[in-house]
């Protein structure tokens, strides 16, 4: 009888489908009182409780973002993060199998919490700040997946198969990516604003892009262009410097759709500074099934109107925090994991 209940299990058809997103305590505070913090954040961030939150998840953060998470020690602090939430579907068995797996919470200026306020930068100490060089530009705060710790499963792919499979690509989609370096002399800046600092974060856990295909507009030259990319980078890098558009054959959705399949693992990064046209392309994923199904992770600089990023940004956006928080929500509720990009 028992052989018999393995050789139907081994012969059923099982797949990994994306089930809820569930906020933490602490994303849940933060986005049912947004319209009383929208101008209050630093204030607010200042307090003990947010200050210890803030320097216990960044803690967190960095460790993990520095290697492969195998779903093992789950900690206390793992109560901070919001969660992904996915089942595993079998043919032959009516029972849901549900994983979840941390994501990083929507709280604050959806940024680095301890780098934006100058009353709070001030006064942490160096166990969360000795590895700052451009606080603008941190990275920190970002919990993607091959680092982010699940339960309830034992993994042997680098990828969980949620997100993919061992026969899956690994392809950036990355929209805005200036430069590789960006700034001459400067190349610590340039990586965190390039498709740079992803290309290190998935060699530093020996990980590999299959593909990377990136957009420019701006003018770039050719040969300063290509003698920034790395050697083994080249084979797999597309680089194409015209703007991207809502409609026709540069519509970087349209792309994807031709380059990507659903076992894939795909990040893609959007970030082209003109908020009126960064909204449409969001609009134009969540209204159709096949775009959103592809997309594992997405990385998004929204222009809000708060006054600590008006100097940065030359002035604020039109949309208030409660609009960012809502729309990142949204995302993550369709299945993406949404990420805020600095």
């Amino acid at each position: 009888m028992n052989s018999l209940i393995v050789a139907r299990i081994a012969l059923d058809v099982c797949t990994w489908k994306f089930d809820h997103y569930t906020q933490s305590s602490w994303e849940m505070y933060w986005h049912n009182n947004i319209d009383e913090l929208q101008n209050h954040v630093c204030f607010t961030l200042g307090n003990p409780d947010q200050m210890q939150n803030s320097i216990q998840a960044l803690e967190r953060i960095i460790t993990l973002q520095r290697s492969i998470f195998n779903g093992t020690s789950i900690l206390n602090v793992d109560k901070l993060f919001s969660k992904m939430v996915y089942r595993l579907e079998c043919v032959n068995n009516r029972s849901r199998h549900l994983i979840t797996q941390n994501i990083e919470p929507l709280i604050g200026f959806l940024r680095d919490p301890l780098t934006i306020c100058p009353n709070i930068s001030s006064t942490v100490g160096n166990s969360v700040f000795h590895d700052i060089t451009f606080a603008l530009q941190s990275k920190r705060f970002l919990l993607l997946a091959p680092s982010a710790p699940y339960e309830n499963v034992a993994l042997t792919s680098p990828i969980p198969p949620w997100l993919g499979s061992l026969d899956g690509q690994k392809i950036l989609i990355d929209i805005g990516s200036s430069l590789f370096n960006e700034l001459e002399g400067m190349r610590k800046i340039g990586a965190a604003i390039s498709s740079r600092w992803f290309y290190e974060y998935f060699k530093k856990i020996s990980l590999k892009f299959d593909r990377i295909i990136a957009f420019e507009q701006g003018p770039r030259n050719p040969k300063v262009f290509f003698e920034q990319i790395p050697a083994d980078l080249l084979p797999i890098y597309t680089f194409i410097n015209v703007a991207v558009e809502p409609f026709g054959k540069f519509n970087p959705w349209k792309i994807l759709e031709r380059v990507a399949k659903p076992n894939d693992y795909v990040i893609v990064k959007l970030d082209i500074d003109a908020s009126n046209v960064e909204k449409d392309f969001i609009e134009q994923i969540l209204k159709n099934e096949v775009w959103l199904s592809l997309i594992d992770e997405m990385f998004f600089e929204m222009h809000v109107n708060v006054k600590e990023m008006e100097s940065y940004w030359g002035g604020g956006g039109l949309d208030s925090l409660k609009d960012a928080y809502n729309l990142f929500s949204k995302l993550r509720q369709s299945g993406i994991r949404m990420h805020s990009w600095p």
